[in-house]
């Protein structure tokens, strides 16, 4: 008789926080979808999704609220905190200063089946117990700062995982075409070209494709292969195939990491660290 009880106790208590979950989700859109309107926003669509009620700080919920722009056509999400009434955008602990938010993101994130044939191995072993691909772009800044931390971090932490690239080249950014191809090529030839890929200067930037070829063919102990591999159709379309599949999943910025098929978008170097301490 007690444990029927303590089973029915424990049910009456899931479906009270769930309605109280839909509550939360019911008033948030509520108001929101009310603030549009009175803005003249009325394109704006609003969804909250209720993530996780948190046992500290007691009293929120982890929340992801999407908003659709139905005339352009377009979405964006955000994770926030609410107790119902207030949206709060971050939480931060007093006693280390990290960020309560990037974990239980990382937690909510879901999984993406990535389809590794599409993808250049080029650190680690194919079958190795993880899976890092990474979403770059050899010309962005940040690109260049997650490749410097990531590298960093996976050797500090010996962990066994096979680091994949699939190349964004953003049309801002004008030799990352021809960086994309250079990766390419030297690995055809036996060389890892990423670390001085992310290095280069103004200098290297304001040379011509050619010009960039020839110097990275110059070290590549094979100069005849390089060059034929670099500037072959293959290459380039195996770039542009790259860039569809990164826009089929969504991304359309760089860095853009997952780390076993989860995925963290933009430079956050604490995220990657919970990302390879998630590891085993």
């Amino acid at each position: 008789m007690k444990r029927i009880t303590a089973v029915l106790t424990v049910l009456l208590l899931a479906l009270s926080l769930n309605a109280f979950a839909a509550d939360i989700k019911n008033d948030l859109e509520s108001n929101m979808k009310n603030f549009f309107r009175s803005q003249k926003l009325t394109n704006l669509v609003p969804t909250v999704t209720v993530v996780k009620k948190l046992n500290e700080p007691a009293g929120l919920y982890f929340i992801k609220i999407s908003i659709t722009d139905t005339k352009n056509k377009r979405s964006q999400e955000q994770y926030m905190f609410t107790d119902g009434k207030y949206i709060i955008p971050e939480i931060v602990s007093s006693a280390n200063n990290v960020s309560i938010k990037d974990s239980l993101v990382y937690e909510a994130t879901p999984k993406t089946n990535i389809d590794l044939s599409k993808a250049t191995l080029f650190d680690g072993k194919k079958g190795a117990k993880n899976t890092i691909v990474v979403v770059s772009d050899f010309q962005c800044p940040y690109c260049r700062k997650a490749h410097e931390i990531l590298k960093g971090m996976l050797a500090q932490s010996k962990t066994d995982a096979a680091v994949y690239m699939i190349s964004l080249p953003l049309a801002i950014h004008p030799k990352a075409v021809v960086y994309a191809k250079v990766f390419e090529a030297g690995l055809a030839v036996g060389k890892d070209f990423s670390d001085d890929l992310y290095a280069t200067d103004q200098a290297t930037d304001s040379k011509t494709d050619a010009q960039i070829i020839d110097m990275f063919a110059a070290k590549s102990g094979n100069p005849a292969k390089f060059k034929s591999v670099a500037n072959s159709k293959e290459v380039a379309a195996k770039i542009d195939a790259q860039a569809k599949y990164a826009a089929s999943l969504g991304i359309t910025g760089t860095p853009h990491i997952f780390f076993n098929g989860k995925g963290v978008g933009g430079f956050n170097p604490d995220m990657y660290g919970m990302a390879i301490k998630d590891m085993k």
